[in-house]
């Protein structure tokens, strides 16, 4: 009698353990998906590293802690149940090593990832500073450009004068030769 109540009691506390372990799993998974976020935010390898050695621990602790709750448990179980208990520990490790693979293979790929992000970011950088250079490089070759122009107009306009006033004297000698040839042609008759 006393040994099937506590029988019933280990039954009606195996819920309880199981519940315990949810938990325990939905800690572990939240805390797991808290990693990334805190990485965006703090950035940095060894932040990350003292992250995953504090998942690496709290999962360890709460994996031999599952480990010690269901040998307790499981030794008060009946056989088939033990066995089964068995099998679903031995699937739930696989599980978690699995889940742990895939963790670390995330952890990784954003590790790659961010320091491609870094490198692009730099290189942006590095291309926005050639484009104002090149820019300001442009803005003073247009404002080379506008002077140099304004210089050939004054140069062109000044050269214009030049001309007309080289032909207005030109004409004028032009129509003074035939007077200053008659002048000379008097002075010497008068010779």
């Amino acid at each position: 009698m006393e040994r099937q109540r506590a029988q019933t009691h280990n039954m009606a506390k195996a819920p309880e353990d199981s519940r315990e372990q949810s938990h325990y799993m939905a800690r572990a998974q939240e805390q797991r998906q808290n990693i990334p976020r805190q990485q965006q935010r703090r950035g940095g390898v060894v932040r990350r590293k003292a992250i995953n050695d504090r998942v690496g621990k709290t999962t360890s602790d709460i994996q031999e802690n599952r480990s010690k709750e269901q040998a307790a448990t499981t030794s008060k179980l009946p056989g088939c149940q033990r066995k089964e208990r068995g099998g679903t520990l031995l699937r739930l490790r696989k599980e978690l090593a699995d889940a742990q693979g895939k963790l670390s293979a995330y952890e990784t790929q954003l590790e790659v990832n961010s320091r491609g992000r870094r490198d692009l970011v730099k290189e942006n950088m590095d291309l926005q500073k050639e484009v104002y250079g090149l820019r300001d490089e442009l803005r003073e070759s247009e404002d080379r450009w506008v002077w140099l122009e304004r210089k050939f107009r004054r140069l062109k306009r000044t050269s214009e004068r030049s001309h007309r006033v080289g032909h207005a004297c030109y004409m004028r000698l032009y129509n003074l030769v035939p007077r200053v040839l008659e002048i000379m042609g008097g002075f010497m008759q008068l010779e």
